[in-house]
Parts: C-alpha cells; structure tokens; sequence
C-alpha cells in the first residue's frame, strides 16, 4: 500500500543532501572570491534573485515596496536595479531566445517581466540563507576535513599566487588573523604556501560586499550553481 511516508526522505538522505548543498556553497563562494578579492580581503556574498509578486509579498521585508521590475520599463529598471551588464547580458538572451525567462527563486515559476507582469529583486545572504556559519566563536581552528576541503574547492593550488599543492606545501591561512580574534568559520579559511603566508602575516584584511547576479542569467542545470535556482 502506497504511504505519503514512502517518498519522504529518510534522515540520512537530508543529511547528506545538506552535505551536498554546502559543498556546493564553498565551491561557488570559493569561484566568486577568485573573481573579486585580494588573498588580504574577507568577502560578504549576496545573491539577488527574481521572485513573482505572490512569492514577495508575504515578506514582511518586501511587501511594503513597490515591485522592482515593471513590464513597461524593465530595461530601465533593470539597469537600476541590476546594473548595465546584467541587461546587456537579458538582452541577449532574449534576442537568442524569444521565450528565455527567469525563474522565481522561491516557487519556480516562469517569469517575464518584459512581457507579462511585475517582479520583485530579492537580495539575500548566501551563508545565512544555506545555513553555512559566519562565525564559530570559541572555535579557532578548522577541522582536518575542512582544512582539506578548503585545499580541495581552491584548486588545490594558493589562493594568492596560484602555486600547485605538487609543487609547494599549502597550509589554510585565517584571513582574519587568530591574533586578531579570527576564527574557523569557512569564509575565514583560504590556501596560502608558504611565501604568501608570511607576506601576508597578521594583516588585517579588507571586507568586500559582492553581489552575485547568476538569477538573471539562462538557468543551465547542469552547471555548477544549478543548487541556486
């Protein structure tokens, strides 16, 4: 007899699924601080998401506002909201696919708002929203799994001067320095050899906010951020 329980996961499919979901996390976030950071900066990741007005609107942060995106001045309302790139990178996609759309980030409904109705741009914090501690007071140093995977998802290489882990020993700096009360939380944590480590010794590092826009891109599912949408 066929039972709602029989399709429920069971404890140890959530839990490696949560393993899953953070491995993933590390590896985009890894991916975006290559991009946008020094071996000396600390970065915040915000991913900013379309979500349809029946999503939105039981936020209490969001149902006070005006959507973000009408159809009748999207392209100027992305640029506002989003940046020149991001409708460049719309435009085409729509130019290449009359029926490209995004998707929302909370239900997974289509929408087009250059067509059909209004969105709202959701902003939200990739650590907090997956549940990756920012900070782990009382914890300096990380466990020999994570100092693994933090070798592992930087390409086995140094974060600052891309040296191969066949080549050189790579240890896992804190980029807040313990002197300085920085901790094991993975945002803290990067591959150093040697030379960059002592160059880089107990500096105090730079935080830089960047935000993370691949919502408004063609969803490619099997790709590495397909856990976002």
């Amino acid at each position: 007899m066929f039972s709602f329980l029989d399709i429920l996961p069971t404890q140890k499919e959530q839990y490696e699924d949560g393993l899953y979901f953070r491995s993933e996390c590390y590896r985009f976030y890894a991916v975006q601080r290559k991009k946008h950071c020094s071996y000396t900066d600390l970065m915040d990741l915000w991913l900013q998401a379309p979500y349809c007005i029946e999503c939105a609107s039981p936020d209490p942060f969001e149902r006070y506002r005006d959507p973000d995106v009408y159809p009748s001045t999207w392209e100027t309302d992305v640029l506002w909201g989003l940046g020149p790139s991001v409708l460049r990178r719309m435009q085409g996609s729509l130019a290449k696919d009359s029926d490209f759309y995004l998707v929302c980030k909370n239900c997974g409904r289509d929408l087009r708002p250059w067509s059909e109705e209004a969105i709202y741009i959701v902003t939200y914090h990739l650590e907090e929203h997956y549940g990756i501690p920012l900070e782990t007071p009382g914890r300096k140093q990380p466990s020999k799994k994570l100092r693994s995977q933090i070798i592992k998802i930087y390409g086995d290489r140094c974060f600052n001067c891309g040296a191969d882990k066949a080549d050189v020993s790579l240890s896992v700096d804190h980029i807040m320095p313990q002197t300085q009360g920085g901790d094991s939380a993975f945002r803290n944590l990067q591959p150093l050899c040697e030379k960059c480590g002592n160059a880089k010794g107990d500096m105090i590092p730079n935080t830089v906010k960047v935000f993370s826009r691949i919502h408004f891109d063609p969803c490619h599912p099997d790709s590495q951020e397909e856990i976002f949408w």
